[in-house]
């Protein structure tokens, strides 16, 4: 069974992340599909708009832990959501978001590099890095703060608190929550009508509003996978994901 379902229509391409029993917790191989489709999507002049969805009532559980845990072939446990980030920083085309349930660790850290993210009612943001004793990464350690303040940053990265779907749309975390019965045609209106504008436009439109944050995220992204990859080997952090793993 793949884990990433892929079709293209009008312009439109659409990722599913399809581990629904597993909560669609990003494994290797899904980060490795999500990553290189992402880059073919960049080189294909046929995309215009990259819709991003997962199976199931559940968007993402983020890591799956017994995976993250086992010991890579080669590089780091932390190069694979990194190389999704940076191919999400790096990517021409626009990239729409329907979220569906919770959105946990990088499934929640990832929506900060779509252009426009819609949720559905009950849907939630949650951050528990710190709780597993981690750091936030994703480049949530500055966006957060900067839309929603320092001290509901604090509630969420820190303590661990839910981000309610509400309360993301209100500091613009998200564009819009929505009944679940309307979440998708929401969605589609939204990336046909970026599919009907004209591609440069679109493009470069993307590219000069990503430059506010520019080389200083993409720095900070790397800083917080470098303390993420260091606190990842510490006791703290070993204890609570093997706990996490045979609870």
């Amino acid at each position: 069974m793949t884990t990433l379902i892929q079709s293209t229509e009008q312009g439109v391409l659409s990722l599913t992340l399809n581990r629904a029993d597993k909560r669609n917790a990003f494994d290797r191989e899904l980060y490795s599909a999500l990553t290189s489709a992402l880059h073919e999507a960049d080189a294909n002049p046929d995309v215009r708009v990259i819709r991003l969805g997962a199976e199931g009532d559940c968007f993402s559980a983020g890591n799956d832990i017994a995976d993250f845990l086992a010991e890579p072939e080669q590089g780091r446990r932390t190069d694979p959501p990194l190389y999704l980030l940076q191919a999400m920083r790096a990517c021409c085309k626009p990239i729409v978001a329907e979220v569906n349930g919770k959105a946990v660790g990088i499934g929640a850290t990832l929506l900060l590099h779509c252009d426009l993210v819609y949720a559905s009612e009950g849907s939630a943001l949650m951050f528990p890095f710190v709780a597993l004793g981690l750091c936030p990464e994703g480049g949530s350690s500055q966006l957060i703060p900067q839309l929603a303040g320092h001290v509901k940053a604090f509630e969420w990265l820190v303590l661990g608190q839910p981000c309610s779907a509400s309360d993301a749309a209100q500091c613009g975390l998200i564009n819009a929550v929505l009944p679940v019965e309307q979440l998708s045609e929401q969605v589609s209106k939204a990336v046909a009508k970026l599919a009907a504008l004209d591609p440069d436009a679109v493009q470069q439109s993307r590219r000069r509003l990503q430059q506010a944050s520019g080389e200083r995220l993409d720095a900070l992204m790397q800083a917080e996978m470098d303390l993420f990859e260091q606190l990842l080997q510490g006791d703290a952090a070993q204890k609570a994901l093997n706990a996490f793993v045979n609870r």
